[in-house]
């Protein structure tokens, strides 16, 4: 009670002095202001607008930089997503040239029209001969190669819609090729006099970059045999792992202008292109500085802020800043374009940005001009009119201040009595008021807020004690996964073999596995495969998959691995009733002959590496059969190899392969394989090589715990095995 009376003097204390005070200050504020108003007010408009006008410039300046900025990233990407599908057209054709020149037993040959002697028009096929080939002569061999090259021309038609030339230029000295001209009537290059008889693509500019190329990539803009500006988009290709060429694509830069205009930028937008060695290769406006012309670079231009913007452009950096042009200045955003050296950069004018604001400026003079007359008649006006105002509300608050303090502090003392129970323990309590205002609806919430923290209470107890028993399950499991697997790694050391494999499980049990049993005293069968899908039907499907193919390979061992697995994938078929899958790669070692029969059934290859090259590869050039499990009579294709005294094996799952580091950054096969190699210099046992692949794509990534399965296997011949 005491709470309540000394709450209610200070509501009618505070009310009360504070309405007296106000009334006084008002007063004497108000003819003490109105004295001094009219002399500031000229000053303090004139700073406001000027205050106004200062925002208006920065926040147009602000979102023009944005729009800007935004605009010219989102031309870029595009852009570099066009040159990844050109490099993605590259390679396709690279390789589908390639297998034409690897096996070209299984297409028919065919002959084009040969430029050197006959008049080819556009977009029509054709293969030319250099001076040094007719010098060198045309072997049967070379002519076989030419006429089986030849049938890229079926896909060359698909292509001409977006390139204007597509080649393959041969280390022998011919060339297989189709042009798009300006007219269909117009003949290529190549069956005009000079390049007739002077051509030889190992001398063309693309031939000599393709060379050193990796991969595909892009050259800079040169002068095409047409007379035009042309990048070429180009990549070397190998037949039977040897250098043969050079092969790729023209395009004009003129596309560039052709894809921004398809994009929804402002006709007034100015751009243009820039090279990594500063010549602009595009632009969509007038200018005596910013024009196309190959071997200017603009980067030494007079035009100081321009040189500066274009050497940012050349270290492929983005950002939004001020260039000056020809005594005009403009605004610039650039950025650049990825998967080749050139950046793109969009301009605005300094006056277009801030024309917003002047307007804004003269409507707010206006404005203010009206205000400042009407101000001066109004004043008196209305500080006299308010001070009545205030002296009637000053009565009304007298009388209704003692029912508004009880009104307010009663509800008050209710809701902290109530609150406090519920704090001490009594989750039960709930808050019952009638007032129907803003107190009544903090009880209603306080309700709903016990309600929900008491049902979350229980909820929390169940689920707690759902995912300890599923946890449980889980552990379970995985250790009866890890228990299936041999770990009897010494069966294979007195025949001169150093073998270790080991199983990193993720969170949840999964499907990978190994296997490894000796057949009789002279061969063992090493495997490893992958079940589809997670979680214990996938681990049970391991198990049965790992036991079929173990029983058939023991009762079946005068039959070929590829007839074994034909038998166990039809046994796995007729009760997989889930319709899962088996991935498997397996093999059958001769183990005092080093032979090894074995069969990939829709598994990642395994690394090989030779000794006698000191280099390895993967076992990719055989057929790779279908999984298994899925349909039945499929037929299973036997390869052999022989794996010789330091010769090396390494198996691994997809799991170890399909982690992203922190960054983003892929651990792959090219990354495992050095991690491999490494080990393998370093005359690390098989368990070490295992052990040490596996930190390695631990500390690429990142972290210990992987989203899948791990399974790796290691085997190394150490020495020839004598005796039987």
């Amino acid at each position: 009670m005491e709470r309540s009376t000394s709450l209610r003097r200070k509501l009618t204390f505070a009310a009360l002095f504070g309405s007296v005070l106000f009334i006084i200050g008002f007063t004497v504020f108000s003819f003490i202001r109105s004295y001094f108003l009219l002399n500031e007010i000229d000053s303090l408009e004139n700073y406001s607008l000027n205050n106004i006008t200062n925002r208006a410039e920065k926040y147009a300046l602000r979102e023009e930089e944005r729009r800007l900025t935004v605009q010219n990233e989102a031309i870029s990407n595009l852009l570099s997503t066009e040159f990844r599908q050109i490099s993605e057209d590259v390679s396709m054709l690279r390789d589908t040239f390639v297998s034409f020149l690897e096996h070209p037993e299984k297409i028919q040959p065919r002959t084009l029209p040969n430029a050197l002697y006959e008049d080819v028009k556009s977009e029509t096929p054709y293969v030319h001969y250099s001076q040094r080939l007719l010098k060198n002569g045309l072997t049967q061999q070379l002519e076989k190669e030419i006429k089986a090259g030849s049938n890229i021309a079926d896909l060359t038609p698909f292509f001409t819609d977006y390139y204007k030339c597509l080649f393959f230029g041969s280390e022998s000295g011919y060339t297989i090729a189709e042009y798009v001209m300006n007219h269909t009537t117009d003949l290529v290059p190549v069956s005009k006099e000079p390049f007739r008889h002077t051509y030889d693509p190992v001398s063309r500019i693309w031939y000599q970059k393709g060379k050193d190329y990796e991969d595909t990539g892009f050259t800079d803009v040169y002068i095409a045999q047409t007379g035009d500006m042309t990048v070429s988009c180009i990549s070397p290709y190998f037949v039977n792992g040897r250098f043969h060429g050079v092969m790729g694509v023209d395009c004009s830069p003129k596309w560039v202008s052709d894809l921004v205009k398809s994009i929804a930028v402002d006709e007034g937008d100015l751009y243009f292109v820039l090279s990594n060695k500063g010549e602009v290769l595009f632009v969509n406006f007038d200018s005596d500085i910013i024009k196309v012309t190959l071997g200017v670079d603009i980067r030494n231009s007079d035009e100081k802020s321009l040189a500066k913007i274009a050497e940012k452009m050349v270290e492929h950096k983005k950002g939004f800043d001020s260039v000056t042009i020809s005594e005009k200045d403009y605004f610039v955003a650039y950025s650049p374009i990825k998967n080749v050296n050139w950046s793109f950069a969009s301009l605005i004018p300094v006056e277009q940005v801030y024309a917003p604001s002047i307007e804004i400026k003269s409507h707010l003079l206006n404005i203010k001009d009206t205000y400042y007359s009407n101000l001066k008649n109004s004043i008196i006006l209305v500080v006299f009119s308010t001070s009545v105002v205030v002296l009637l509300l000053l009565f009304f608050i007298f009388r209704r201040i003692i029912r508004l303090s009880d009104f307010i502090v009663n509800p008050i003392i209710r809701l902290t009595r109530d609150v406090n129970e519920f704090a001490e323990g009594n989750l039960d309590k709930r808050l019952q008021l009638d007032s129907h205002d803003e107190i009544s609806n903090i009880a209603e919430s306080f309700n709903s807020l016990a309600q929900k923290l008491q049902d979350n209470i229980n909820d929390l107890s169940v689920i707690s004690e759902q995912k300890k028993r599923l946890d449980a399950e889980v552990n379970v499991v995985n250790e009866i996964l890890m228990n299936y697997l041999p770990d009897n790694f010494s069966i294979l050391n007195k025949y001169g073999f150093d073998l270790f494999a080991k199983e990193y499980p993720a969170k949840s049990s999964g499907g990978d596995f190994y296997d490894f049993y000796l057949l009789d005293n002279q061969h063992v069968v090493v495997s490893i495969g992958d079940v589809s899908g997670r979680g214990v039907p996938s681990a049970l499907f391991m198990m049965t998959s790992k036991s079929v193919i173990k029983s058939f390979c023991r009762m079946n061992s005068d039959l070929s691995l590829g007839d074994i697995l034909y038998k166990a994938n039809n046994c796995l078929h007729e009760h997989n009733t889930e319709q899962m899958y088996v991935a498997l790669f397996i093999c059958i070692i001769d183990l005092y002959t080093g032979r090894m029969e074995y069969v990939n059934s829709g598994h990642y290859a395994p690394y090989i590496y030779r000794a006698e090259s000191g280099s390895g590869n993967f076992l990719t050039n055989e057929r790779i059969d279908s999984i298994m499990a899925i349909n039945a009579n499929v037929s299973f294709h036997s390869n052999n190899t022989v794996l010789n005294p330091g010769d090396m094996l390494y198996m691994y799952t997809d799991g170890i392969i399909s982690e992203n580091s922190l960054k983003g950054e892929k651990f792959d096969e090219k990354k495992l394989t050095e991690a491999v190699l490494k080990a393998k210099e370093n005359n690390m046992t098989s368990k070490e090589i295992v052990e040490f692949s596996y930190k390695s794509a631990v500390d690429f990534i990142g972290r210990d715990v992987f989203s899948d399965d791990v399974a790796l296997l290691c085997l190394r011949r150490k020495q020839k095995c004598e005796n039987k």
